[in-house]
C-alpha cells in the first residue's frame, strides 16, 4: 500500500477536518477585532488582528483558503494540499503529527495556525508553547458544519464576506441538488476505502444521501466488523455487505484509478449488483476526503452517475462550482517558474478538455494549448507541466525545450492522449530548417519521435513564429528538437579545377543551338510536393540537385518524413 495513501486513509478514519457544532461561529457581515472563538482544545483562541501569514496543517483548510480568496496569507501547506495551484510556492510543513511539523511552522513564525483535529493536542501545545497563535478546528459530521467552518475561517483570517458569499453559494448548490433528486428512486451505494467505510455522522454520509443514494452502512446495524454502531468511520462486515447488495460502489481516487467494483476478500463481493453490472465511480479524494467547499462537487458528480436525467434536466447549468457565466470551470495559469497549472472541474461526462494559453512575451519557445482527450470519466482534475531540466537531444538534432507532464485526481491510464501546441521563434532554430521542428517522448530506449505537423496559417508576420502540433499518450517527459544543419565544406582544389571546366564545356555547348528533340518528361520523383500541410526538410546550402534528392530519399527511408 502506498504510504501517502495509507496515511490518509489513517486520517480519514480519526476523523475529518470541520467547525465547532452549528451556529457557534455566527457569520458576519464585517470582520472586527480582536475575535474570540473557543477551539476544540476547550481553548478560547484571541486573534488581535487580520492575520498577514496563515499555516494550514491540512489540506482542507488550505482549499477552505483558496476558495475564499485569503490564498495569498497563506505561507505554509501540508505535504496533501499540493494539488492547489501555486501550492508550491508556499512553504511544506510536512503532514501533522511530526517534530518536522512543529519545527517548520515555527520557523514560519505564522500570525495564525489553522490546524485540523487530526492534529494531536501535544502538536498544538507544542506550537502553542512557541508563542504561536493556534485554532484547532472541531470534526466536521454534516455539510452544514462544512458551511459554518468556511464562515469561521473566514472570521479569523479577515475575509468575513467572501467566507460568507462561498458559503451562501454551498448552500445553494445543495439546495438545487437536493429539489433535483427529491422524487427518484434511490440506489443502494456503499462507499468503499481501504476496506473502511463512512456511517452516520459523516459528511461523506451526507454526500452519498445528498446525490440521491441510499448509504448502506446506515442501514444495517452489524455492518461494523467491530460489533460497533453505524456512526463514523468503521471497519466493514464483509458478509451484511452482501446480504445488503448495494447498486454502485463509491471509490476514492486515493485508492483506485478507475472506476471497477473491488472482487472483496476471496472475491465476496462477485455476488452483489454492483459488481454484477460493474457499476462503480470514482470521486476525487481532494473533494470527497476534505470537507472543505469542494465537496458540492464530489455531489455533483456522484448525480451524473446515479441520476443523469435528473442532473440534465435540473442541476446542469445551475450549479457548477466556480462556473463563468453557467460554463463549466477550466483555468490555465502560467507559474512565475514557467510552469503550467491546467486545472479542470464540473467537466461531466466529456472525453476532451482544451487549456488556452496566452502567448508569454520574450519567450522564444512557448505552449500555447494543450487538449486532453480522456478515457475515463474525470470531471475534475489538475495537469502540471514543468521544465524537465537539461536532457540530451537525438543525435543530429539540437534541443529547444524539455517539459515533463504530472496530474492529480488524474492518472496516465485515464488520458487517451495529450495534444500540444507549442510556438517557436524564428532565431531559436538560427539556420535550421523550420519544417524539421519534431516532438520526442522519452521511451527506456531513448527518445521517440512524435508526429510533428506546422500549423498552416499559424505563422506571426509579426514576431516570425512557427506554430506546432503533436500528441503524445499519458504523462510523459518531451523534449522538442530542430535537426542540425550540416556544415558545408570548402571544396578542393580538384573539385574546383573540374567545376571550372564543366562550366567551360558548358558554356561551349550552349553556344551552338541543339538540334530539335521531342520534349521531355519531367523526371519522375517519390518525393511529395511540398504544401503548407506536408512540412518537407530543407536542402543543406552548398548542395547540388543530385545530392539533395539523396538526402530526401535517405530520410524518407529513415521514417523522418512526417506526413
Amino acid at each position: 500500500m502506498h504510504t501517502t495513501r495509507l496515511i490518509l486513509a489513517i486520517l480519514v478514519v480519526v476523523s475529518a477536518l470541520g467547525p465547532p457544532g452549528v451556529g457557534a461561529a455566527a457569520a458576519a457581515e464585517d470582520c472586527s477585532y480582536p475575535i474570540t472563538r473557543t477551539d476544540a482544545t476547550g481553548t478560547a483562541v484571541t486573534v488581535s488582528e487580520a492575520p498577514d501569514e496563515v499555516v494550514t496543517l491540512n489540506p482542507s483548510a488550505a482549499q477552505t483558503m483558496y476558495e475564499i480568496d485569503a490564498w495569498g496569507q497563506v505561507a505554509g501547506v501540508s505535504s496533501y494540499a499540493s494539488y492547489l495551484p501555486g501550492a508550491d510556492e508556499k512553504t511544506t510543513v510536512g503532514t501533522g503529527n511530526s517534530d518536522a511539523t512543529v519545527e517548520q511552522t515555527i520557523a514560519l513564525g505564522p500570525d495564525l495556525v489553522l490546524a485540523p483535529n487530526t492534529i494531536s493536542d501535544s502538536t498544538v501545545k507544542q506550537l502553542r508553547d512557541a508563542g504561536l497563535t493556534v485554532y484547532k478546528f472541531e470534526q466536521a459530521e454534516d455539510l452544514d458544519d462544512i458551511e459554518e467552518k468556511t464562515r469561521l475561517t473566514g472570521e479569523l483570517v479577515g475575509h468575513c464576506e467572501s467566507a460568507d458569499s462561498r458559503a451562501d453559494e454551498l448552500d445553494r448548490q445543495i439546495d438545487v441538488i437536493e429539489s433535483a433528486v427529491d422524487d427518484v428512486d434511490r440506489p443502494k451505494v456503499f462507499y468503499y476505502f481501504f476496506g473502511l467505510t463512512a456511517g452516520e455522522d459523516t459528511f461523506i454520509h451526507e454526500v452519498i444521501e445528498t446525490a440521491g443514494g441510499d448509504n448502506i452502512a446506515d442501514d444495517y446495524d452489524n455492518i461494523n466488523a467491530s460489533g460497533g454502531d453505524t456512526s463514523g468511520y468503521f471497519l466493514i462486515n464483509n458478509g451484511v455487505v452482501v446480504a445488503a447488495d448495494p447498486a454502485w460502489f463509491v471509490l476514492n481516487s486515493d485508492e483506485y484509478a478507475t472506476a471497477t467494483v473491488p472482487s472483496g476478500p476471496n472475491g465476496v463481493y462477485e455476488g452483489t449488483t454492483a459488481y454484477q453490472e460493474d457499476n462503480a465511480v470514482v470521486l476525487d479524494a481532494n473533494e470527497i476526503s476534505q470537507p472543505a467547499p469542494r465537496i458540492v462537487d464530489a455531489i455533483v458528480d456522484l448525480v451524473r452517475v446515479l441520476h443523469p436525467e435528473a442532473y440534465d434536466e435540473e442541476i446542469a447549468g445551475r450549479i457548477d462550482s466556480g462556473s463563468l457565466d453557467g460554463e463549466r470551470r477550466t483555468t490555465a495559469e502560467r507559474l512565475a517558474d514557467g510552469s503550467l497549472t491546467l486545472a479542470a472541474a464540473n467537466v461531466g461526462r466529456v472525453d476532451r478538455v482544451s487549456f488556452d494559453l496566452p502567448a508569454r512575451s520574450n519567450a522564444t519557445v512557448d505552449v500555447r494549448r494543450v487538449n486532453v482527450s480522456l478515457s475515463t470519466i474525470n470531471p475534475t482534475f489538475t495537469l502540471r507541466v514543468r521544465d524537465a531540466g537539461n536532457r540530451s537531444a537525438p543525435e543530429g538534432t539540437r534541443a529547444l525545450h524539455t517539459m515533463r507532464v504530472s496530474g492529480n485526481g488524474v492518472y496516465a491510464s485515464d488520458i487517451d492522449y495529450l495534444t500540444f501546441r507549442l510556438a517557436v521563434n524564428r532565431s531559436r532554430l538560427g539556420d535550421a530548417d523550420p519544417d524539421t521542428v519534431t516532438l520526442y517522448r522519452a521511451t527506456e530506449s531513448g527518445w521517440a519521435p512524435l508526429r510533428t505537423t506546422r500549423v498552416a496559417n499559424a505563422t506571426n508576420a509579426t514576431n516570425d513564429t512557427f506554430v506546432y502540433e503533436a500528441r503524445a499518450t499519458g504523462m510523459p517527459a518531451l523534449l522538442l528538437a530542430v535537426e542540425e544543419p550540416p556544415a558545408p565544406s570548402a571544396p578542393s582544389p580538384n573539385t574546383t579545377a573540374t567545376a571550372t571546366a564543366t562550366a567551360t564545356a558548358t558554356a561551349t555547348a550552349t553556344a551552338t543551338p541543339p538540334a530539335p528533340t521531342a520534349t521531355a518528361a519531367p523526371a519522375a520523383t517519390d518525393t511529395p510536393t511540398p504544401t503548407d500541410s506536408t512540412p518537407t526538410p530543407g536542402s543543406a546550402p552548398g548542395f547540388g540537385p543530385v545530392t539533395a534528392l539523396s538526402a530526401l530519399l535517405l530520410l524518407a527511408l529513415t521514417g523522418r518524413w512526417r506526413r
